[in-house]
């Protein structure tokens, strides 16, 4: 007896632009189970989301399934079924009559009954491996990978002798998260048969998953000529050569496989798709165009398994209409930003200038929070970043449902005369976000502040809010609540100021305080100077950021403190020191550093960066530990600046305190040109590690600047690029000179304003004090300075 095949191409769309589908079946002896499951991934992250196929009766989340489960069973199989059990009952030593029952119960979707029946033939012949994998089949399907692990493993010897039993235990190892097990498993499988399609196909999807683009080019290639007449083959080589961003090739592929499968639309979706990642605009809107009304499902299909799958951006995109083949090429750049591919900066910031252009001309609304958060390291002029903000907030407050409920000012009977003042923070998982929360709530003033905190760290833990409830009028955890039940919680406390403290990251949601949820409303930070009066009524800056030279008006309204906007909380404390031995670093070695995300690295600040290395040849830059393709990228664009890649030194760390004592070996920290450093250039300071930074044009190209002259070394803050390169060349070359700048900061550190943290609160009280009483006194925001506090 053989089992049905069934192997058909699974119609949906990719997840995040790559999605490649793995192909698993459980083969045995003269039988084959099909067992099949599409992963829609988004590579840069890593994130597998098993999808199930096509198969009616079986869960939608399961990872291995049987291609022969029926629709419902008919006269005609129930008579089979009946005659294979009388047949099992009067034969109950003859394993092959349990393995034809065992067969028919799983086809009836009798699945307990079908799992007893081949444990029974398993019992009769116990180095049957059909009867083991006949047993794991049902294990997957009943939600058991473990326990299915386990019985391949008990006949793993017998499995490694074939091509299609190495692959099974390679299968089951994956999905039980056993990476190196599967890969040994994958390459006996391949070592038998070298086109062994199945094996050939997962590893090529593992390879993907590692960044190693040409291995997995390379196999899914091999697919294609093994395994053409199936189209899912072909968008598995699509989706690898977009994953490796080689578009051209793509395309070919693309149009090769809409030639021999003319009537599947799904792969000229595709092909409109690549092209406009290409720059291909009107290539792309002729496909979608020839679509006719399959266009708009197509890619609406496509867009939802992209924000589904998508991973953890640096920015959270909102769930808008169909993009353009403009807005697609956009979002293919600003991923390539994440990963400091830079290949299509300048046709990026030409492609934003056009789209912005004809937003300003229609005065159509445009969400483009992600365009507003990648324009600042984009050579984009501060005006046009701020005209992107203004849009995107008159986006959003177009965007509620009429039902939304309209804020109203409510101060209730139970007030104790403090003022309330609510945050919303990060998620508490983070332990840099956690330590300095908890700090900062215990400086502030109780008997004058209440202070609420909503925080939306996913899976709450009584533990993580345990620290902040001393200090915090309510922790309040909102990761599992919908924008308006966020927005009627926060509502609940009669707030009388909301600071938002969230960023351009996952967890902000701008759609909170534009429903309105207090009377005042700001962002601790914007990162830009321009401040369009919508959902915050000031931006918070400071006399460096805001110098008095710059013109008020065209910025809106305007707070200012007088050391610094950035407030340093953080007071924790590095692991056991590392040496330089530990790391692998030159005793005599200069090391510089600069800790910050991927993303905000320029090409600009790079090439400088590469200059310095190439002026100092005995110095190394340390960075932190980017992603596998962040690193390929940084190293590729080093050796063609005519420096060893082995000069850039990534260091990964396993927690907070470790990253912290890696820290301290670096001898300088500089600083990026358009977006400076935050979080990392102030632990570096705390932790006595001298920085050097250039002032911009900008609140993002600025910032460092103020957290520098606030720890006490404005001399090492520059106005110009070349002096801030020539600075590093120079303190490189004397190494008297960086020590004794070096001790300069360890010297100021006891009074420089950046780790006064007190004085820093009282400062940020006073701004909250003085908005909060310009509001109840009628008044309405209007820009002003905050006296120092002595």
């Amino acid at each position: 007896m053989r089992m049905r095949r069934h192997v058909g191409p699974q119609q949906r769309l990719p997840a995040a632009f790559k999605a490649f589908r793995q192909v698993r079946q459980l083969a045995f002896g003269t039988r084959e189970w099909i067992v099949e499951s599409t992963d829609d991934m988004q590579w840069r992250q890593g994130n597998i989301g098993h999808v199930a196929a096509d198969y009616p009766g079986l869960p939608p989340d399961n990872p291995l399934m049987t291609a022969n489960s029926p629709q419902g069973p008919d006269a005609q199989r129930l008579q089979q079924l009946h005659q294979l059990r009388a047949l099992a009952n009067a034969t109950p030593q003859d394993p092959e009559a349990q393995m034809q029952l065992g067969a028919a119960l799983h086809a009836a979707g009798e699945l307990e009954q079908a799992l007893v029946t081949f444990e029974r033939a398993r019992s009769l012949s116990p180095d049957n491996a059909d009867a083991a994998s006949a047993c794991a089949a049902l294990l997957f399907e009943l939600g058991q990978p473990q326990a299915a692990l386990q019985v391949l493993r008990s006949i793993a010897p017998s499995l490694m002798q074939t091509a299609d039993g190495a692959a099974n235990l390679a299968i089951a190892e994956e999905a039980c998260g056993h990476l190196a097990e599967a890969k040994a498993a994958y390459a006996r499988a391949l070592e038998l048969d070298p086109d062994h399609i199945r094996s050939l196909t997962n590893t090529a999807v593992i390879a993907a998953r590692e960044n190693r683009w040409a291995d997995a080019v390379e196999k899914a290639a091999r697919c294609v000529e093994l395994a053409g007449a199936e189209p899912h083959y072909w968008l598995n080589l699509t989706d690898m050569l977009t994953g490796l961003r080689d578009y051209p090739a793509a395309i070919g592929v693309l149009e090769q496989a809409t030639a021999q499968f003319p009537d599947l639309p799904l792969l000229r979706m595709r092909l409109a798709v690549v092209h406009a990642f290409n720059a291909a605009f009107d290539q792309a809107s002729a496909i979608m165009a020839s679509l006719g009304p399959q266009a708009e499902p197509l890619l609406r299909d496509y867009m939802d398994l992209a924000i589904a799958a998508g991973g953890t951006p640096e920015v959270n995109r909102p769930r808008s209409g169909l993009p353009t083949p403009q807005e697609l090429f956009a979002y293919q750049a600003f991923d390539a930003m994440r990963q400091c591919d830079w290949r299509y900066h300048a046709q990026l910031t030409a492609v934003l200038r056009e789209m912005l252009a004809e937003a300003l001309r229609t005065g159509k609304p445009r969400d483009w929070r992600d365009a507003q958060f990648y324009g600042l390291t984009l050579p984009l002029h501060e005006d046009e970043v701020g005209q992107i903000r203004a849009l995107t907030g008159k986006a959003i407050d177009k965007s509620f449902m009429p039902t939304v409920v309209p804020y109203v000012k409510q101060r209730g009977p139970a007030r104790d005369g403090r003022m309330r003042v609510g945050l919303i923070v990060q998620s508490l998982r983070d332990p840099r976000v956690a330590n300095g929360l908890a700090r900062q709530l215990s400086l502030h003033d109780a008997s004058r502040f209440a202070i609420h905190v909503y925080a939306p760290t996913p899976r709450p833990e009584a533990r993580l809010v345990e620290p902040l409830a001393a200090h915090a009028a309510s922790v309040t955890e909102t990761g599992h609540m919908n924008i308006d039940e966020v927005v009627a919680r926060i509502r609940l406390d009669e707030l009388d100021l909301l600071m938002e403290t969230t960023f351009y990251t996952p967890w902000c949601r701008p759609e909170i305080p534009a429903r309105r949820v207090a009377p005042v409303q700001i962002c601790q930070l914007s990162w830009q100077r321009h401040h369009p009066q919508q959902s915050y009524m000031y931006n918070m800056s400071d006399t460096f950021v805001h110098p008095d030279s710059a013109d008020p008006s065209r910025y809106g309204v305007i707070a200012r403190l007088p050391q610094t906007c950035w407030l340093a909380c953080n007071d924790d404390l590095p692991g056991l020191a590392a040496s330089r031995a530990d790391l692998g670093l030159p005793e005599d070695a200069l090391v510089l550093c600069s800790f910050l995300p991927a993303v905000a690295i320029d090409p600009d600040s790079f090439g400088l960066w590469m200059q310095v290395l190439r002026a100092l040849p005995e110095a190394l830059l340390m960075l932190p530990a980017f992603s596998g393709a962040a690193q390929q990228n940084l190293r590729r664009e080093a050796r063609a600046a005519g420096v060893t890649d082995t000069r850039l030194v990534f260091a990964g760390a396993s927690s907070r305190e470790e990253f912290l004592a890696r820290m301290q070996v670096a001898d300088l920290f500089i600083d990026t040109l358009r977006f400076n450093a935050n979080h990392g250039l102030v632990d570096a300071l705390r932790l006595g590690v001298p920085a050097v930074t250039r002032a911009g044009a900008s609140m993002a190209s600025r910032l460092g600047g103020s957290i520098v002259r606030a720890a006490g070394l404005a001399e090492c803050v520059y106005d110009d690029a070349a002096a801030y390169r020539d600075a590093i060349v120079k303190l490189g070359r004397d190494r008297t000179a960086l020590q004794a700048l070096r001790n300069k900061l360890a010297a100021a550190k006891p009074t420089a304003p950046l780790f006064d943290t007190p004085r820093r609160i009282r400062e940020w009280e006073a701004a909250w004090a003085h908005m909060i009483k310009s509001e109840q006194d009628g008044l309405p925001p209007a820009s002003f300075d905050i006296a120092e506090v002595t």
